[in-house]
C-alpha cells in the first residue's frame, strides 16, 4: 500500500535509478530443477505477478499488466491470497508461479530475507523478474530491478503538504505533526516517514515556523485506528497536523467530523483509495500522496517484455509522488473509478 516493505502501502533510497544487472536470458538449466520454458512457434507467454495481499489497491495494478498483456497476447496470471499481508502464503504463492514454468514474473518483496530464495530461483532459471510496489531494504544486492514509489523523496512531499496546510489552517507557526505510522519496522513505511520529517524541516526553514513532529502507531483496522488516534489527539493539546505514511488520513477525518474538529488540523497522507479521495471531495482531508499503481502493472509488464524480445536489461522506475487535493480530486477520481 505500499517500495521497501520487511506496505500499503516500502529500499532503495535516494539515487538508486541506476541501471541493473538482469537475470540470464533463455532456456538455461535452472537450480532447484526448474528451467526456462520453450516458446513454441505462435504460443503465448504466460506472465505471472504475485502480490502479497488482495486489496483494493492492487486493482489499477492488475489493470494495468492485464490490459498491457492483451495487446502482447501474453497469458496472463495475478496471484494475491487474502488479507492482511502474510509472508508464509505468498511465498507459497511465488512458489507456485515459479512451478508452472512461466515466462516471466512479476514479485513484490514484503520482507527483506523471506522472499530472496524465490527471486534467485528465478534469476538461476533463466526467467526475467522485475519487482514491483515494494521492494524492502536491501533488494539491490540481488541484482534486480524495481518498478514503484522512491520512498523518502515521497515522505518528503508528504511532510512539505502537513506544513503548509497546518500553516494555512491554523495560522500558526508552532505546533505538533503526528506522523502516523500503523507497522513499525516496515521498511516502507519508514522511509516515508523519515521523508515527511525532512519535508517539515525544509518548509520550517524557508517559512519561519517552528513545527516540530513525532512518529506514532497506529493500527491498519479502523476500529484500531480510530482508538488509537482518538487517545494521541488528547493527548497531543497542540497538534496541528496529521501525515499518514498510508491511507491513515481517512481514519483521521473520520475521527475529526467525530469530534468537531474537521479544518482545525492538517490531514493527509498516501494512496488513492476510495475512502481517501471521499475524504479529499468532503475536505475532512486535504491531500494524498499517489503513487501510480497503474504503472506497476504497465511499466513492470513493459520491462519484462523488453528484457524477453529485445533482450534489453530492466531498469529501476521511479513511479512518482502525485499530490491529489481539492483542485484536482474530482479529475483523479474520475481517472480511478475505472479501475472499480
Amino acid at each position: 500500500m505500499n517500495k521497501k516493505l520487511s506496505s500499503g502501502t516500502g529500499s532503495a533510497g535516494v539515487g538508486r535509478r541506476l541501471f541493473l544487472k538482469s537475470a540470464a536470458i533463455g532456456g538455461a538449466a535452472a537450480a532447484g530443477g526448474l528451467a526456462a520454458p520453450a516458446i513454441a512457434q505462435g504460443a503465448k507467454r504466460k506472465v505471472i505477478f504475485v502480490a502479497h495481499e488482495d486489496i483494493p489497491f492492487f486493482s489499477p495494478v492488475r489493470a494495468g499488466f492485464k490490459e498491457f498483456g492483451k495487446l502482447r497476447n501474453w497469458d496472463t496470471q495475478f496471484l494475491a491470497r487474502g488479507t492482511p499481508a502474510n509472508v508464509a502464503a505468498t511465498v507459497r504463492l511465488q512458489v507456485d508461479a515459479l512451478n508452472s514454468r512461466p515466462d516471466a514474473v512479476g514479485f513484490t518483496r514484503i520482507n527483506e530475507t523471506a522472499f530472496d530464495e524465490n527471486i534467485m530461483r528465478a534469476k538461476d532459471a533463466g526467467i526475467p523478474i522485475v519487482l514491483y510496489n515494494v521492494a524492502s531494504d536491501g533488494y539491490e544486492k540481488l541484482e534486480v530491478p524495481f518498478v514503484g514509489q522512491d520512498f523518502i523523496p515521497a515522505g518528503r512531499v508528504n511532510g512539505l503538504q502537513a506544513a503548509m496546510y497546518a500553516h494555512q489552517l491554523t495560522g500558526k507557526t508552532e505546533g505538533t505533526i503526528l506522523i502516523d505510522n500503523p507497522s513499525p519496522g516496515v521498511s516502507a513505511l519508514e522511509e516515508r516517514a523519515t521523508g515527511t520529517e525532512q519535508g517539515i524541516d525544509e518548509y520550517n526553514g524557508k517559512n519561519g515556523t517552528n513545527y516540530k513532529y513525532e512518529t506514532f502507531t497506529t493500527a491498519n483496522s479502523q476500529t484500531e485506528a480510530l482508538s488509537r488516534i482518538d487517545a494521541k489527539m488528547r493527548a497531543t493539546p497542540d497538534v496541528v497536523g496529521f501525515a499518514s505514511t498510508v491511507s491513515g488520513n481517512w481514519f483521521a477525518a473520520i475521527w475529526a467530523e467525530d469530534n468537531g474538529m474537521t479544518g482545525k488540523f492538517a490531514n493527509g497522507g498516501f494512496d488513492l483509495i476510495p475512502g481517501v479521495l471521499e475524504a479529499i471531495a468532503a475536505e475532512t482531508s486535504h491531500w494524498a500522496v499517489g503513487q501510480n499503481p497503474y504503472a506497476q502493472g504497465w511499466v513492470t509488464s513493459s520491462l519484462l517484455d523488453m528484457q524477453l524480445e529485445a533482450g534489453y536489461q530492466p531498469f529501476d522506475y521511479d513511479t512518482g509522488a502525485e499530490v491529489v487535493d481539492k483542485s484536482n480530486v474530482e479529475a483523479v477520481t474520475k481517472r480511478e473509478a475505472r479501475f472499480g
